[in-house]
């Protein structure tokens, strides 16, 4: 095992990352968030 596999198991990480998923999900999260929130 690499040093690299290692430390992805390690921090259990993702080996690869979907740059337009990821996005997605951080999108989709904080619009979550703000729909929580008080509109004033």
């Amino acid at each position: 095992m690499t040093l690299q596999q290692e430390i992805i198991q390690a921090l259990g990480a993702k080996p690869q990352i979907d740059v337009a998923g990821e996005i997605r999900r951080s999108v989709d999260f904080l619009k979550s968030y703000l729909q929580t929130l008080p509109v004033y």
